[in-house]
């Protein structure tokens, strides 16, 4: 089994089921007939649950051989009367090595990207050209001996996502130190 959802009676896969169907129903309709229908065969990596302030959904992690990729899908929820819904995890080994095959070239990704990235952080150490900015000259070339957060940055009301300012001291070649923000330069050497 994989993920049961209510279905119409005519709906494709559409079967009757049993133990819900014969209870009685509050409004007081007897033996109403509830119909499930099975999907995400085979497919099913792991359930979970997304809480809210008064509710709760229920989804399930499945894999998409179409796209090669994951995707939610959600069985159930307090918002609303979902109770012959359920999932169980049933994914085939098939699908959990194309699952872990695609989470380690997701990684290597991030790995690739986080090297690039810190490539071209203006650390101590590393000579950069100044690119931008109104205070150094754009093309001046010098030496790193800080980096660090903009200490005048006002961070009151800037979200925490919003990575923080940076700023660079940069010794010139002529001996000059000066600082800049850390976006008016580019590293061009270790």
């Amino acid at each position: 089994m994989a993920i049961w959802m209510m279905c119409d009676k005519d709906a494709p896969g559409a079967v009757r089921s049993e133990y819900w169907s014969k209870r009685e129903n509050t409004g007081g309709e007897k033996d109403r007939d509830i119909y499930l229908r099975e999907t995400h065969t085979g497919l099913v990596l792991e359930l979970r649950e997304r809480n809210g302030y008064d509710d709760s959904d229920f989804y399930a992690v499945v894999w998409n051989p179409e796209k090669g990729e994951t995707e939610r899908v959600e069985y159930a929820s307090t918002r609303g009367w979902t109770y012959p819904n359920g999932a169980t995890v049933d994914a085939t080994p098939e699908v959990l090595a194309a699952y872990e095959a695609w989470i380690e070239k997701r990684n290597a990704e991030a790995r690739r990207l986080a090297a690039e990235e810190a490539a071209r952080r203006p650390e101590v150490g590393r000579t950069v050209r100044v690119v931008k900015g109104r205070k150094v000259k754009v093309g001046e070339v010098g030496e790193v001996f800080w980096y660090g957060r903009d200490k005048f940055e006002r961070r009151y009301y800037t979200p925490s996502f919003v990575p923080p300012k940076m700023r660079v001291g940069v010794k010139l070649a002529s001996g000059e130190k000066v600082f800049t923000a850390a976006d008016n330069v580019e590293v061009i050497a270790d």
